[in-house]
């Protein structure tokens, strides 16, 4: 049986498990701050890839906690991270926002916005339009390397659930065929290799905490780190007894962790 004294990192996801919208749920922030005290390590790890790092510092200080820069870890900085070691120098299209762009060019990535690229890169693209779409299937289509930023389908919003990236895959493979080479995001390998190197730590020694088995907790099974997840988000009962994605604590909330 894991100890959670033996963990030296908390890896924690965002709405569900630390806040609902804009709302902290309550305790939570409280709940980070003793974690620090005990000499535990804090990091905010998001699949999504429509903001800037500086966008989530941002929020999670409106919510109540002091984080630094350097406590958050985004699928679109591990996509930049996959991107400069397996397509150096390469011109890559992103069908994305422009605040990913901005953020993917900090990283030297060669951002390209012609259709004859080397590499299609699929993100979570809230300022979508049917040219930007039209390219990125001709992209595909022609074979070229295709990464996605990480799998979700919809991401919860305060006015309904929003298409995220997991949708748009499943468009692209209607009018290609083709789904991504490579996924990028939780739960799969290459965002757990890029959190352990920013982190400075080995799998054994992360917790992942969060909401959602087929993301959070599959991450944390699939990825050799210790699985929490927390009921204060989507996740039911029901949806737990028959999941085959088991994680190794379960808990009311982030407050147990105290």
């Amino acid at each position: 049986m894991k100890n959670l004294q033996d963990i030296d990192v908390f890896l924690f996801d965002m709405d569900g498990t630390l806040n609902m919208g804009e709302e902290p749920i309550d305790g939570a922030m409280e709940t980070l701050r003793i974690l620090n005290a005990k000499g535990k390590k804090v990091y905010f790890v998001t699949n999504n890839s429509s903001k800037a790092r500086v966008d989530y510092q941002k929020k999670i200080k409106r919510l109540g906690y002091d984080a630094e820069l350097s406590q958050i870890v985004t699928s679109g900085m591990a996509t930049a991270a996959y991107l400069n070691k397996r397509f150096p120098n390469k011109k890559i299209y992103v069908l994305g926002t422009e605040t990913l762009k901005s953020e993917l060019r900090t990283y030297d990535i060669d951002v390209t916005e012609e259709e004859d690229a080397d590499v299609m890169v699929l993100a979570f693209d809230t300022e979508l339009t049917y040219k930007k779409l039209w390219k990125a299937t001709n992209i595909v289509a022609a074979g070229k390397p295709y990464i996605a930023t990480h799998p979700d389908f919809v991401c919860p919003s305060d006015h309904g659930n929003m298409p995220d990236a997991g949708a748009y895959i499943a468009l692209v493979e209607k009018v290609t065929g083709r789904l991504p080479d490579v996924v990028v995001g939780k739960p799969y390998a290459p965002m757990a290799e890029f959190t352990a190197d920013f982190c400075g730590v080995t799998y054994d020694q992360m917790a992942f905490v969060g909401d959602r088995l087929y993301t959070d907790i599959k991450f944390a099974v699939n990825n050799g780190m210790t699985g929490i997840l927390v009921m204060t988000g989507e996740t039911t009962k029901e949806m737990l007894e028959v999941s085959e994605v088991k994680p190794d604590f379960v808990l009311d909330s982030v407050n147990n962790l105290r």
